[in-house]
């Protein structure tokens, strides 16, 4: 009876699953209020926008949305997730790269920027959205006046590079985007339905009976 009774219970225990994903907003500031502002970006001009996750769970990347203006064919964003140093600028460790999606020309557009491989945002610790050009120019847009990002993640500050990420000096306003992403959680037991119970049960009491007439027998 007792192994009858293991084999339940571990048909119980296999039955466990792990908490639902929870895609979220790690951080961002979209939909924006205006287009009145912007920053020129080009093989020259680099802004990188900082944001910390607080202590808990990890993330993983979804995606990253950014609101651009002008961006036509034959420009190339280069768009990447880099790691902290400690100081206020962007480190030069490339952490995430991004697929350009297609540009739509003169205008003002919301564009989704998909990564090229997973990365897992850990918690506690600080990166950098990194936006520049390997062709042509655009503007990356803002809302005037500045509209700070918010989510899971806290922003830590912008900065400006005129020299292709030589240097760098405080970025002023926040530009327009979002960063998706996936909490990732560990497992948990989970409460099978009261069918699956019974059901296991009538399974455990016919080996039961089976193991007595073979034992009568």
């Amino acid at each position: 009876m007792s192994l009858v009774l293991a084999g339940i219970s571990s048909s119980l225990v296999l039955m466990g699953g792990v908490n639902p994903v929870r895609a979220a907003v790690l951080i961002g500031n979209l939909p924006q209020t205006n287009d009145n502002n912007s920053n020129s970006i080009s093989t020259s001009n680099v802004k990188a926008l900082a944001f910390t996750l607080p202590a808990g769970n990890n993330y993983s990347l979804d995606n990253a949305i950014l609101r651009l203006g002008g961006y036509a064919t034959g420009e190339t964003p280069l768009v990447q997730i880099r790691n902290d140093v400690g100081g206020s600028n962007p480190g030069s460790t490339v952490l995430a790269s991004f697929t350009n999606p297609t540009p739509q020309g003169a205008g003002n557009f919301n564009y989704t920027f998909t990564p090229t491989s997973p990365l897992t945002f850990t918690a506690g610790t600080k990166y950098w959205l990194y936006v520049a050009s390997t062709s042509g120019g655009f503007d990356w847009n803002a809302s005037s006046p500045s509209k700070t990002p918010t989510g899971i993640a806290t922003s830590s500050g912008t900065q400006f590079s005129n020299n292709s990420g030589t240097s760098f000096f405080p970025g002023g306003s926040f530009n327009s985007f979002q960063i998706n992403a996936t909490e990732i959680t560990g497992p948990v037991a989970s409460t099978p339905e009261p069918s699956v119970i019974a059901a296991l049960s009538l399974f455990g009491l016919g080996l039961l009976g089976v193991k007595g007439r073979r034992n009568e027998g």
